[in-house]
């Protein structure tokens, strides 16, 4: 037979061995002894005994529907999911509205959503389906109703099949009824992100935070979503209190000081993290970001330096260094670290990418910049970073057409990206096209802010305007 390991019971006990439901007292005499046995049996730790009584009550009183989903009940405590399904099938084909039937196979079905792998989405989701649809008949009766477990799993059976308001009943369900309970409040947070409630997902968090620093890390998460970097910071300094020596957290929470510009604690964490693990590479280009950021590009070349130099085929640290080199205004030095990464990594298309943009950028080598990027674009061909590079190659050439038809695509992938919004306002202008040209410029003022001088952008914007009176 095959075993599944069903989903952990994190809410009450919903699988422990409780007395006999009324429904089983109606079954016979012989069979309803044997019940009983099972179930001694089984708390005594004999399986095989109680699973021998079981199947023997199954085989005195063969149309009874509850006896066959108590045997289903024990197969799903075993995590024999086979005889589980079987079993609890034959029961609602004795009677459809057997409730216990419909736990056994509702749970059954939620761990195997649970645990279908990459590439298995479909059936996935099918499961979600049937899981729904079985536990939903549970709740039907009162014993359901009160069945925090069962309210638990489909409440994150709900999230996971979009329909928000019905997760977020059952959850709260939950909750309210065990305040302290993280795994029901992780739950509903995620509940609340799915349906992009952020302020309520963070409150829901935030009440036990405290005492259960465990919830932190999502907290955090959350909060990042959320627009709150600092906030976030904060909550991944309380996770780390718990887990010490997490290297994702630590990098967590110098990504969100980065993000909310306090780049001073930003460059200390990473130096303490980068002594703490120096094999990571991501702490000293972290480190280095940071005071870039602060205006030191001289220190923070000196940090990543030795790093790119020790680690020659990281492309990360590599093209970290050549950015530090092109805003130190060190170009030929960003040009050759580049070169070198895409001599060992011909195949790397962030590396291709780069050097043609930094080409196409200067103005310079621009068939060049061309092939390059075109190399990149065969390798990720719909990468809108790579389309803007190369639209940008063709906007210095002077051949707007084949700008706009490589920039406009990846403008409307990256609405809020602010330095492709300005390349597609400058093509507009060329082409004439000032009133298109002065929406795309005004999408580059409200985006992300990246590579762009304001000062420069709004008077693109009047002299545009000034051209359309």
């Amino acid at each position: 037979m095959r075993t599944l390991r069903v989903a952990p019971i994190l809410i009450g006990a919903a699988l422990t061995l409780t007395s006999a439901s009324p429904a089983l007292s109606q079954t016979t005499s012989d069979s309803y002894f044997d019940f009983l046995l099972a179930r001694h049996l089984e708390a005594m730790g004999d399986t095989k005994g109680a699973l021998a009584q079981l199947e023997k009550a199954v085989a005195e009183d063969p149309r009874s529907a509850e006896v066959r989903a108590e045997l289903a009940a024990f197969h799903l405590r075993r995590d024999a999911s086979d005889d589980a399904e079987r079993v609890g099938k034959e029961a609602l084909a004795l009677d459809d509205a057997n409730s216990e039937a419909h736990r056994v196979l509702g749970m059954l079905y939620a761990a195997k959503s649970d645990e279908a792998g990459r590439g298995q989405a479909a059936q996935a989701a099918e499961y979600v389906r049937q899981a729904i649809a079985h536990l939903e008949r549970v709740t039907d009766n009162p014993a359901g109703l009160t069945d925090l477990n069962l309210h638990y799993t489909l409440g994150r059976l709900y999230t996971r099949s979009g329909r928000v308001d019905k997760a977020i009943q059952s959850l709260s369900r939950v909750v309210n009824e065990n305040p302290g309970s993280v795994q029901g409040r992780l739950a509903l947070a995620q509940a609340f992100v799915v349906g992009r409630d952020m302020n309520n997902a963070i409150g829901t968090l935030q009440e036990i935070v405290d005492d259960e620093p465990r919830v932190a890390s999502m907290l955090g998460q959350v909060q990042e979503q959320a627009g709150r970097p600092k906030d976030a910071a904060e909550s991944y300094t309380k996770a780390l209190a718990v887990a010490p020596n997490s290297r994702e957290l630590k990098v967590r929470r110098i990504a969100a000081l980065v993000a909310a510009k306090d780049f001073q604690r930003a460059s200390d964490f990473a130096g303490q993290a980068q002594t703490q693990h120096p094999d990571d590479l991501r702490f000293p280009q972290f480190r280095a970001h940071a005071l870039l950021q602060m205006g030191d590009a001289p220190r923070a070349i000196t940090v990543l330096e030795p790093v790119a130099k020790a680690n020659p085929n990281d492309a990360a640290t590599q093209l970290s260094l050549a950015d530090l080199y092109s805003n130190a205004g060190r170009k030929n030095d960003a040009e050759r670290t580049v070169r070198q990464l895409v001599t060992l990594e011909p195949g790397n298309a962030d590396a291709l990418n780069y050097l043609g943009y930094m080409l196409a950028d200067r103005g310079q080598q621009l068939d060049e910049a061309i092939r390059l990027v075109r190399r990149a674009l065969d390798i990720e061909p719909n990468n809108p970073n790579f389309l803007d590079s190369l639209g940008w190659a063709y906007y210095r050439r002077g051949d707007y057409d084949q700008a706009e038809k490589y920039l406009a695509p990846a403008a409307q992938q990256m609405p809020r990206n602010s330095t492709v919004q300005e390349h597609m306002g400058d093509i507009l202008a060329k082409r004439g096209r000032w009133q298109d040209a002065i929406a795309a410029w005004t999408r580059a003022l409200q985006g992300d802010g990246t590579d762009i001088n304001t000062a420069a952008l709004e008077k693109k914007i009047n002299d545009a305007r000034g051209k359309t009176r």
